[in-house]
């Protein structure tokens, strides 16, 4: 089934955070993710994640959208 860029959500981003090895620290409402070295690279909330904010995200991780559909 093919996903749209709003069927994404924060525990999927989360998921793939972790399976590129970045280091993740759940707060109550968002996720902070940093490198493996400790470095901030960015902040994952938990609802529905928008087309927009999708976008950056991936951005900040250094992938592909189609490369976070392998990842999942």
């Amino acid at each position: 089934m093919r996903r749209s860029a709003t069927d994404y959500t924060g525990k999927d981003l989360v998921r793939a955070a972790r399976k590129l090895g970045h280091i993740t620290v759940e707060g109550k409402k968002h996720t902070r993710v940093y490198d493996s070295g400790g470095g901030y690279i960015t902040t994952i909330p938990r609802s529905k994640i928008k087309k927009g904010l999708l976008a950056a995200i991936l951005k900040q991780f250094g992938i592909t959208e189609a490369e976070l559909k392998r990842l999942l």
